[in-house]
Parts: structure tokens; C-alpha cells; sequence
């Protein structure tokens, strides 16, 4: 008895866990199901925070910098030359050393003028021993304040506080334009499971109609009221029907296979859907919409960054070709004492000033080549960013004006659809009573079924172009704010 409620057990887990799981699913939350938990998106979502973590980093690298700097232990022994008066001669002798010392440093760099200010303190130890020596040197830096910059240098720190931000915001942007992209690749999956469906039912529609005209068919063979001819088109339409059917259901099961992977579901879910209308008639600007895809699309802001790097590279190569001149300069105490608190007594003034220069002679040509170089190559990205801001803006007035159509197209297609049905009804009708032939109920069968996949098509073109116009401009022309999905 035991095993057998096992096995019942097993089963019906087993049952239970290959059940198909039912789900319904309308646009909106098709969509939100991409964007927030698709493979796609988690990968966009990474590359974000990379991004992210660069820009925080280099905003903690504008704060002062703290660091300990330390040599815990630093042993030498060697031989040493020694002059002996009483013998007058000189003579070598084993000696050893230890050393250790430690300091604290805090630096800050000046954006403004591209240079650091610092400031340390330290301690040193020296003790040396061997023969007939033994002594300890205490070596102590209070404090030291200096500053070191490169004066007719590149600016390295300048060019960050522009570039930092501008490369955040086009990573942002890139990751709301991929999420859009996951949107409308959700809503193209969405409709091809929604055509799908469509074709299936109509399949099955039509085999039951062809099932009914033919048995309709049959008794008025019987009556001599069609030919043989007729009755044997009937049966081939019956036959073609199974025959669509089947495939059909391969189609709904890849369509179904396939949105419910892409939105992170078990695979054989039974997805019911909820097709949407369109909007209320909404007419879009283009000059508009051009304006939000300046303001958004990451294409502009990545030429824009792009131009900035290479002015910034064009810039570098420009200073190099000159001479360069750096200073150095600091003041500060010290003293050194054979015990740690004398070390502090009565400390000595520290001053440093130093100037170095580097004049290039002959470097046969090297670095006017690279500022010629870098100059090209700023007029390759501004050239790049004129075609890519032609292109761009050329997209979104074409998809404006695609868009602005398909309302007007869709509900045409809505009319068309119930014209139809109405049609295929009235022929249907007439057919059974014997008024009308086989060939005339095909036709208005083909209208109808026609009808209905034109409708489907023309919403799912509605749709993917209001789904593009998003991602093009990053704005959302139904709610009238712009598209983030950056916020944490």
C-alpha cells in the first residue's frame, strides 16, 4: 500500500509539473514583461552599470585622496671602508641596516588648472648595527605642503569634467534605446502568436464549414441537385482544410514557443491573448519628434561625444609638439633624532621648488604627424556626426509619417473585416438554401478570411511603428513624457 501511494505521488508531481501553465497576456504587459526581465535586457542592464561604476568612479577621483604609503622593513648588510687614525690606514668592516618607514598623503587634484596640491606626513627609522656600532636615527616629517603641475601641458582633468557626464548620459540612452528595441521586438512576437491564432481558428472555422457544406453537399448529390464534379470539389476544400489546419497548429505552437522564451516563460505555456484597438486618432509632429530624437537618441549624443574626444585628442597632440615645462614646489618640516620626541623638537623649514623643461629638437616629423592626425580625424567624426543627424532625422520623419497613416489604415481595416463577415454570412445563408454555387461561397469564405488577417496586419503595423517612433525619440507620444528606464 505504501508503494502504491509513492507511485501515485510521483505521478501526479510529474502530471502536475508538465501541466501546461495558462497565461493571458494583452500588449502592454507583453511589453512589460520584455523589458523587465528578458535575457536582452539584463544584458543591457550590465553594460549600464559598468558604465555607472566608471562615472562614480571618476567622481570619487575628484574628492582628496588618502592613502598610507609604507616600507615595513628594508634590511641591507654590506661591507663599509673605515679609516683607523691611530693606525692610519683604512680598513672594511661588516655593517648592517634596517630600515622602516610610513606616511600619510593626501592629494587633490585642480581641475581648473590640471595640477595636484598635497600634503604628508611621515616617519622613518634607521637603526644600524654591527661591530662595533650600534645607533638608531629617528627621520620625521611633520608636515609637507606642496603642488606639481604641468605648465603649458594637456589638461587631461578638464576634458574628463566634459566627457564623464556626456558618456553616462549616452549610456543611459543606448540603454533605454535597447529596451525599446526589446519592446518592439516583443510586440512583433506578439503578433505573429496573434496571427497565428487567427489562422488556426480560421482553420478551424473552415474545416467545420467545409465539413458542413460537404454533408450539405452529399444530400443534394443525392437529389441530383449538384454533379459529381461539384460534390468532389467539395470534398478536395474538406481535405485542403484538415491540411491547414495542421499546419496552422505548427505555426501557433512556433509563435507561442517563441514569445513565451523571449519573455523568460517555460516553453510550452498556453498563452491567451488580448488583442488591442489603436489610440484615439493622434496625428505626431515630425518637426517634434525630431526635436525629442536630438534631445535623446543616443546616435546624437555619441557623435557629439565622439567630436569632443577627438578635439580633446587634437588638443593633446597640439601641446605636445611644444616644449614642456613642469614645476614642483612644496615647503614643509622635518627633523631627525636618535629618539622618537626629539624627532619632533624644534623641526627644520623643508623647502622645495623645482622646474624641469623638455624642449623637443628633432623627432623628424612625429609629432606634427600626430596633430595632423588627430586634426583629421576631427574632421572624419564631424563629418560622421552631419550624416549620422541627416540620417537620424530622415528616420524619424519617415516614421512619423508611416505612423500617422496606419490609424486611418487599421480602421479601414476594421470596416472591411465586418463588410466581409457580413458577406461570407449572406453567401453562407443563400448556399445552404441552394441559391448560391460552391465556387461562389469560396470567394466570399476567401474575402472574409482575408479580411481577418488584413486587420490583424494592420494592427500589428500600427503598433510596431508606434513602437518605433519610441525608440527613435525616446518619448512616448500617448503619455507626453519621455521614455527612462534607467532609474534605480
Amino acid at each position: 500500500m505504501r508503494i502504491n501511494f509513492i507511485i501515485l505521488a510521483l505521478a501526479a508531481s510529474i502530471l502536475t509539473a508538465t501541466a501546461q501553465r495558462k497565461v493571458t497576456l494583452d500588449l502592454d504587459r507583453t511589453v512589460a514583461l520584455a523589458t523587465d526581465s528578458s535575457l536582452s535586457v539584463e544584458k543591457y542592464r550590465s553594460v549600464l552599470d559598468t558604465w555607472r561604476f566608471a562615472f562614480l568612479s571618476w567622481k570619487a577621483s575628484l574628492k582628496p585622496q588618502l592613502s598610507l604609503e609604507s616600507t615595513p622593513l628594508d634590511y641591507e648588510q654590506y661591507m663599509v671602508q673605515r679609516y683607523i687614525s691611530d693606525e692610519d690606514r683604512d680598513i672594511y668592516r661588516e655593517q648592517q641596516m634596517v630600515y622602516a618607514e610610513a606616511a600619510v598623503a593626501l592629494t587633490q587634484d585642480i581641475e581648473a588648472l590640471g595640477g595636484t596640491l598635497y600634503a604628508s606626513t611621515g616617519l622613518g627609522l634607521l637603526h644600524t648595527f654591527g661591530g662595533d656600532i650600534n645607533y638608531d636615527q629617528f627621520t620625521t616629517i611633520p608636515i609637507k605642503v606642496g603642488y606639481r603641475q604641468d605648465l603649458l601641458g594637456f589638461n587631461q582633468l578638464k576634458w574628463n569634467k566634459l566627457l564623464q557626464p556626456m558618456k553616462l548620459q549616452q549610456a543611459e540612452k543606448t540603454y533605454a534605446y535597447n529596451v525599446e528595441a526589446t519592446a518592439g521586438q516583443a510586440v512583433s512576437l506578439f503578433f505573429q502568436l496573434a496571427l497565428a491564432q487567427d489562422l488556426l481558428r480560421m482553420a478551424e472555422e473552415n474545416l467545420q464549414t467545409c465539413d458542413t457544406i460537404y454533408a450539405i453537399g452529399c444530400r443534394r448529390f443525392k437529389i441530383a441537385s449538384i454533379s459529381k464534379a461539384e460534390l468532389s470539389i467539395l470534398d478536395l476544400q474538406r481535405a485542403n482544410a484538415l491540411n491547414a489546419l495542421e499546419n496552422a497548429r505548427i505555426s501557433q505552437s512556433e509563435a507561442a514557443k517563441s514569445l513565451a522564451s523571449y519573455l523568460g516563460m517555460e516553453r510550452n505555456t498556453d498563452i491567451e491573448l488580448i488583442i488591442p484597438t489603436v489610440y484615439s486618432p493622434m496625428k505626431v509632429n515630425a518637426e517634434e519628434a525630431v526635436a525629442f530624437a536630438r534631445e535623446n537618441n543616443p546616435a546624437f549624443i555619441e557623435t557629439r561625444q565622439a567630436v569632443e574626444e577627438a578635439r580633446m585628442n587634437m588638443e593633446k597632440a597640439k601641446v605636445e609638439r611644444r616644449l614642456s615645462m613642469n614645476i614642483d614646489a612644496s615647503i614643509g618640516l622635518n627633523q631627525v633624532a636618535s629618539n622618537f620626541f626629539d624627532a619632533y623638537h624644534n623641526p627644520l623649514t623643508q623647502k622645495k621648488a623645482m622646474v624641469t623643461v623638455s624642449v623637443p629638437l628633432k623627432d623628424w616629423g612625429k609629432r606634427k604627424n600626430n596633430y595632423l592626425q588627430a586634426k583629421s580625424q576631427l574632421e572624419e567624426a564631424e563629418k560622421n556626426r552631419d550624416e549620422t543627424i541627416r540620417d537620424t532625422e530622415l528616420d524619424v520623419v519617415l516614421c512619423v509619417d508611416d505612423f500617422n497613416k496606419r490609424h486611418d489604415i487599421t480602421e479601414n481595416s476594421r470596416r472591411s473585416l465586418n463588410i466581409a463577415q457580413e458577406a461570407y454570412d449572406a453567401m453562407l445563408t443563400r448556399f445552404i438554401k441552394g441559391q448560391a454555387t460552391v465556387n461562389d461561397l469560396s470567394l466570399a469564405q476567401n474575402y472574409w478570411q482575408t479580411a481577418r488577417q488584413n486587420y490583424t496586419q494592420s494592427l500589428q503595423n500600427y503598433w510596431t511603428a508606434f513602437y518605433k517612433l519610441r525608440q527613435l525619440t525616446l518619448y512616448d507620444f500617448n503619455k507626453r513624457k519621455t521614455i527612462e528606464h534607467n532609474k534605480q
